[in-house]
């Protein structure tokens, strides 16, 4: 007991050593920050510019910087596993859009938002509290953009001591969703982002920034655009069409998000695009093109050109078709809309037509180098919270002139994308940071060719269904070109092939041109000696009729006549019993 008495001052001592040591290290915590993303974001597949979700650390612990001493310096780098193509601002030059900002500036906690402007960095001094970002000190930075990463040089690494977090956020960071391969089993594939910290290189004082968790998942990619075709239409070169519904134009999203507007401005049911609004709440989502955008202090930064543009590329436009498309979506109006706009990157929305067709506002697309045409709506309002689809009628008006071959003959196709794509900017360069003068957002054109429309050539296919010039046996033949009468047919000029299937049948042979109102004839001996079996004649116009006369040599003993069946056009399937227990028969009328 003596001794346990003897020991208890020392005892004491220790244990009190120990509490000294223990509210010595609780109020000197290592300072160490988390990197954490978030809720990644889906991004498109076809986007070269596509926003991604931001990074943000969240710091803790340290030694605040004491009153008036300068706050020590790093260097912060975020590489993607992709280009990124953040803007390049000319104020401050040779930096980005993509910004980090210190501690939520523009909330209600801290309501100013002062940007740094003298770049690459700026020097601040403590105020002891840890409390600089929320009072007078700068708050916003610019990074610099090189390949695949962005850096922040110079930036205040202020610890905020025992009380407090310190937040650092990354954002409007963008990112070449394009060249993101797809993850396995078709799971998205995902833009991954690894954020360094290194001492300051230059600059008052260094630090070191502890980060954990440094690699996030940012964005998961997948493709943003289903487009279809329907009710292609097939127009015959010998009769007129005004206005005839070619087809119906659908681009849907295949996720919620996948159309945007520009920022988000309310939508009022006028023909131009709503002015841009701030979108300055970090953290906040916008469901818009645009990212972080607070115009007092960046101007530029953050705001897209332009909401979701949807494109269709009309291409081998046979001559003398005039297209007309929807102006606005159907049905209008509604809670998601897309309106015409003037091209694939430009920042206007053409005047409202007066054109209707079927009710429905219409505009003819102007035709470029010969047989293509580019029409190209913008979203102006679109819902995040379910799929839109958004259609737009094709309408054709052409003069039938079959003499002069208009229209042409030809199938036109059209390619449904996302807007602007390539040759707007050059490809090999579109899926790196650019200046204004490439546009945001801008994507590849992943889409196939449809066909749209098909101007067929006027025919007649004639059926002649026994021919002979065998055992003393003869054949006349008559092809008459009716396009000539008094009813106001568009007359017609052409030749006709002749087709030969049975004994000794010679190969095709093609007729001289049939004028209208004129009969063509010819001898089966003339034209396929020695021949016996049937004959199939293909004549380019309209209202042919043929005649057949089979008789012995001089008609003394046996002689008969008879009208070649006409088989309709286009010739029935190759399958004569295109749907079960259906027959077909041969289809074939006078």
């Amino acid at each position: 007991m003596a001794d346990f008495r003897r020991y208890l001052p020392a005892l004491a001592g220790a244990l009190l050593l120990m509490g000294i040591v223990s509210t010595a290290s609780a109020q000197t915590a290592a300072f160490q920050c988390v990197a954490n993303a978030g809720v990644p974001p889906l991004l498109r597949a076809e986007g070269l510019t596509e926003l991604t979700g931001d990074v943000v650390l969240n710091c803790t612990g340290g030694t605040v910087t004491a009153p008036g001493a300068p706050v020590p310096q790093a260097n912060i780098t975020i590489f993607l596993n992709t280009s990124v193509t953040s803007r390049l601002m000319t104020t401050p030059p040779g930096n980005s859009e993509a910004l980090l900002l210190i501690d939520e500036p523009g909330t209600a906690s801290n309501p100013g938002l002062r940007p740094c402007t003298t770049a690459p960095s700026c020097t601040i001094s403590g105020d002891g509290a840890g409390n600089e970002f929320r009072t007078t000190a700068v708050n916003a930075f610019t990074g610099t953009v090189s390949g695949n990463s962005i850096t922040w040089i110079g930036v205040p690494i202020e610890p905020p001591g025992t009380t407090g977090t310190r937040v650092y956020r990354f954002t409007n960071i963008r990112a070449n969703a394009s060249a993101v391969a797809p993850g396995a089993s078709g799971t998205p594939g995902q833009v991954i982002a690894l954020i360094s910290a290194t001492p300051a290189t230059s600059g008052v004082t260094s630090s070191s920034v502890p980060i954990n968790n440094p690699q996030q998942i940012i964005g998961f990619v997948s493709p943003g655009l289903k487009f279809s075709v329907d009710n292609s239409l097939a127009i015959k070169q010998c009769v007129s069409v005004t206005n005839g519904l070619v087809a119906t134009l659908t681009y849907t999203e295949n996720f919620a998000t996948a159309f945007k507007t520009r920022t988000s401005a309310p939508f009022t049911d006028t023909e131009t695009s709503p002015a841009p609004v701030p979108q300055n709440i970090p953290g906040l989502i916008y469901n818009a093109e645009s990212g972080f955008y607070a115009p007092a202090a960046y101007p530029g930064a953050g705001l897209a050109d332009f909401g979701t543009r949807l494109k269709a590329t009309f291409n081998n436009l046979p001559a003398g078709v005039t297209l007309f498309i929807s102006t606005i979506s159907q049905p209008v109006p509604g809670a998601s809309v897309a309106r015409l706009v003037g091209t694939e990157s430009g920042f206007f929305f053409p005047t409202p037509s007066s054109t209707t067709i079927a009710g429905q506002p219409a505009a003819a697309i102007p035709i470029v180098n010969g047989s293509t045409a580019i029409a190209v709506w913008e979203v102006l309002a679109a819902q995040p919270l379910s799929i839109d689809t958004f259609t737009f009628n094709v309408w054709a008006t052409t003069t039938a002139n079959p003499a002069n071959n208009s229209p042409a003959i030809g199938q036109a196709t059209v390619n449904g994308s996302f807007a602007p794509t390539p040759p707007v900017f050059p490809a090999t360069t579109g899926a790196t940071a650019q200046t204004a003068s490439y546009p945001i957002p801008r994507f590849i054109d992943t889409s196939t060719a449809t066909p749209v429309l098909n101007v067929l050539v006027c025919r007649t296919n004639l059926l002649f269904p026994f021919v002979s010039n065998k055992n003393g046996f003869d054949t006349g033949l008559a092809i008459a070109n009716t396009s000539a009468d008094p009813f106001g047919t568009s007359t017609q000029t052409g030749t006709c092939t002749w087709n030969f299937y049975g004994d000794s049948a010679p190969a095709a042979i093609t007729s001289p041109t049939v004028a209208p109102g004129t009969v063509y004839a010819a001898l089966a001996s003339s034209v396929a000696p020695n021949f016996q079996g049937y004959i199939i004649a293909i004549c380019n116009f309209q209202y042919a009729h043929g005649f057949a006369f089979i008789s012995d040599l001089g008609a003394r003993n046996l002689a008969m006549g008879y009208l070649a069946l006409v088989i309709p056009d286009p010739a029935r399937t190759a399958d004569p019993f295109p749907s079960a227990g259906v027959g077909s028969g041969e289809q074939l009328g006078y």
